[in-house]
């Protein structure tokens, strides 16, 4: 009697994260986009069976798993824990009538642009540094002065204004799987239709007040700068004044009722992407609080959590009710 041998992929088998520089364990794990999500203190890694790839299994030879290291962000990044991992615990099934596989994906197209930025903006300021370290050395003698350069300050200037359009962009989609009648609709409606719905005195509506100017900005400099619109958008190299004064390189805009005075690109940088994070998690939580279904006939809030929490969940709120003496409780 003969048997049909067995297919190499039908035996168990283990694997480890092969990555040198890393060596931290998996501290989180969740499936998205039919790929396992592993987080470790200082990165994202994708883990897919190789029968996703191959379900025929016409290859034998192939491995069992491929892993790809995706960001260089892990459980110790803040942006991260307020963006992605915030997702996951407010976009739950259990709470919430949306799609929330959706929702996890448009949370991490966000996060991928906001590390874009966090990225482009650490550059330009390593980039800014090394320009100012350079024109230091010894000064010529003969009355000229060498003013420190970096070359296309517009041009990185929209990469990273279009990184950041495309994060606000997911952002609004997410909004619109809560309300449908955003479609089509910008920012401003947004912020209309929940003073409308809720009143300004709403801590929602504050929220909305706070970032939804910043969101204005946004698409207006994205706007300015990939339309060539010089007199909306104004971005200078280093530069050096009248009254002497040498200018870090520069940013100025002032365009359909956004104005941002000229500042140094790369604080504008540091402080949109920290502003975006802000924004993100704040609108997705006050989005979440006012949605939440209860959870087997026990009504949900959403509250912040305790340090020991909050260091467990790698998170700042979650799901769960209060307990008589006033303990807030989460639901994992």
């Amino acid at each position: 009697m003969t048997t049909t041998p067995r297919h190499p992929r039908d035996y168990g088998g283990k694997f480890s994260l092969h990555n040198t520089d890393d060596g931290t364990p998996i501290r989180e794990m969740f499936e998205l986009g039919r790929r396992l999500l592993l987080i470790t203190d200082k990165c994202i890694y994708a883990v897919q069976m190789v029968d996703q790839l191959d379900p025929g299994r016409t290859n034998p030879s192939l491995p069992h798993n491929l892993q790809q290291k995706l960001f260089d962000h892990g459980v110790q990044s803040d942006l991260l824990c307020r963006s992605l991992l915030h997702a996951r615990v407010m976009f739950r099934k259990e709470f919430q009538k949306i799609d929330v596989v959706q929702a996890m994906q448009l949370s991490l197209d966000a996060f991928t642009e906001l590390a874009s930025m966090q990225a482009a903006g650490l550059t330009f300021k390593a980039d800014e540094a090394a320009a100012i370290e350079k024109a230091e050395r010894p000064q010529s003698k003969d009355g000229s002065f060498a003013l420190p350069a970096l070359g296309d300050v517009r041009g990185r200037c929209k990469s990273f204004a279009q990184h950041a359009d495309h994060a606000a962009g997911a952002l609004l989609s997410i909004v619109r799987l809560f309300y449908p009648e955003m479609k089509g609709k910008n920012w401003g409606d947004f912020r209309a239709l929940i003073e409308g719905r809720h009143g300004k005195d709403d801590n929602y509506s504050k929220v909305l007040e706070c970032t939804v100017p910043f969101l204005k900005i946004v698409r207006n400099l994205r706007d300015c700068l990939g339309h060539q619109n010089v007199a909306g958008a104004v971005t200078r190299d280093f530069a050096l004044e009248p009254d002497g004064q040498v200018w870090l390189p520069s940013v100025k805009l002032d365009f359909r009722g956004s104005i941002v005075q000229r500042c140094s690109i790369s604080d504008f940088m540091a402080e949109s992407t920290k502003t975006l994070l802000d924004s993100f998690e704040m609108i997705t939580l006050h989005m979440c609080a006012k949605h939440v279904e209860p959870f087997a006939g026990i009504p949900m809030t959403i509250a912040p959590l305790d340090d020991n929490y909050r260091q467990a969940w790698h998170v700042r709120f979650a799901y769960g009710s209060y307990y008589a003496d006033g303990r807030f409780v989460p639901c994992g």
